[in-house]
């Protein structure tokens, strides 16, 4: 699924709306039940199985990459404690790891010629890149504690708007076609499976905020995403990865 930039544009223009709509509700002295607020952090998380498959030995190092978030959310308060919030989000998700492996289902691209690609159970030290890019629109409930204090949870749907995952083994072997196959050395090869990650991501968010000014906030909020980053079809993992990050930022009512 491909995203122009006048579909982008078009829904900043529908949330720019919502807060010209907020600002002549507040000059007519009606009830403000609209608000606008924009966001803005960092992440931790990665693209991760639920549990750490066998075939991971060990994980040698770890890191966040693209780490972060920024936003804009219109905010409508169905009474004094209760409303539904919505927006657009870009969500940068991504990691850099290197492990040790056994048995690790994948595939070595040959560069010059795909039809040389070479398909099988590696042994050795892997390291795996992931950048992606998505356009985030969440829906949620929100719930006033008090004045200060808000708790949000509810689902969200992140369309991909740039993909990347990568990266190469160093000094292992792989086991050809099955985990009895025939022996092969690997001195370093490459893999790039970013055609294989899928264009949406279908998931859920609980978080809270912290008003510690009249306009300002601190927040916090734990994204977890249902389906597997990668298409149906996809063999060269044998597990499945789920988006999966912890939010932590500041953010300003308009």
């Amino acid at each position: 699924m491909k995203f122009s930039l006048k579909h982008i544009i078009a829904s900043v223009c529908c949330l720019g709306g919502l807060f010209l709509a907020q600002q002549v509700n507040a000059q007519t002295q009606v009830p403000k039940t609209w608000h606008v607020e924009i966001e803005a952090g960092t992440k931790i998380g990665g693209a991760s199985p639920l549990s750490l498959p066998v075939e991971i030995r060990e994980i040698k190092s770890f890191r966040p990459a693209m780490p972060f978030f920024a936003g804009i959310k219109a905010n409508y308060a169905i009474d004094q404690r209760w409303g539904v919030r919505t927006g657009l989000v870009f969500d940068g998700k991504g990691m850099k790891t290197e492990a040790n492996v056994k048995g690790y289902k994948t595939t070595f691209n040959a560069a010059e010629d795909p039809t040389q690609n070479v398909q099988g159970y590696y042994y050795g030290d892997i390291s795996t890149n992931v950048e992606n890019l998505y356009l985030t629109v969440p829906i949620q409930a929100t719930y006033e504690l008090s004045e200060r204090w808000n708790v949000q949870a509810g689902t969200y749907v992140s369309f991909a708007v740039m993909k990347r995952f990568y990266g190469e083994a160093i000094k292992g072997y792989m086991r050809d076609e099955d985990p009895t196959g025939d022996r092969v050395g690997i001195e370093n090869a490459a893999y790039d499976f970013r055609g294989s990650v899928r264009n949406i991501d279908v998931g859920m968010s609980v978080g809270g905020k912290y008003r510690f000014a009249k306009r300002y906030f601190a927040l916090a909020q734990f994204d977890y995403g249902f389906n597997n980053i990668m298409k149906t079809g996809f063999e060269s993992i044998s597990f499945n990865l789920h988006n999966i990050y912890m939010n932590v930022g500041l953010g300003m009512r308009l």
